[in-house]
């Protein structure tokens, strides 16, 4: 509201850098509540790096050998699925529905999955739907289809998928 009111030049910058720190506080604590709600996990989290982002998808999976093909199972109903990106890996978590009093508001996480980012390759753009794109592990015998709630969510995704891809081949 401070900003919203303020005048540029009036200690506009350091309202802004206020509200980035409050901002980037309020999404760490977010994050480690998520993070937290996870169960089933053999390992340490801390060895995947800092979270970057978290959130839930529709996701298809498929394999590339065999006689299936892409439209042969991208048909069946999705699993959702709560992503979580991390600097080393993305884990594939189901949301599990609690009942109880506030229950909404605490989630909790069944891993499933977790594919580590130096084997990790994408796809930018699955036909048929903007919101789609593909997380493929090796040589592409596991592929994951994910749909983004939104364009916005998918090529933010996409942003840090490829800024974490990138640093890997520049240590390389």
């Amino acid at each position: 509201e401070l900003l919203k009111y303020s005048k540029e030049g009036e200690g506009t910058t350091q309202l802004k850098e206020a509200l980035d720190t409050m901002l980037d506080l309020l999404k760490s604590v977010n994050d480690s509540m998520h993070q937290i709600a996870i169960n089933g996990y053999i390992g340490n989290l801390n060895e995947l790096g800092k979270m970057i982002l978290q959130g839930a998808f529709s996701v298809w999976l498929g394999h590339r050998k065999g006689a299936t093909k892409m439209k042969d199972f991208a048909r069946f109903k999705p699993m959702q699925r709560h992503l979580f990106l991390y600097e080393k890996a993305v884990m594939f978590c189901k949301r599990r529905v609690e009942s109880g009093e506030g229950a909404d508001r605490y989630p909790s996480y069944s891993f499933k999955h977790c594919l580590k980012m130096e084997e990790v390759g994408i796809t930018e753009h699955v036909k048929g739907d903007n919101r789609k794109f593909e997380i493929w592990y090796g040589e592409k015998e596991e592929i994951y289809i994910v749909q983004a709630p939104n364009i916005d969510v998918k090529m933010l995704w996409l942003k840090e998928i490829r800024s974490i891809l990138l640093k890997q081949q520049e240590r390389l």
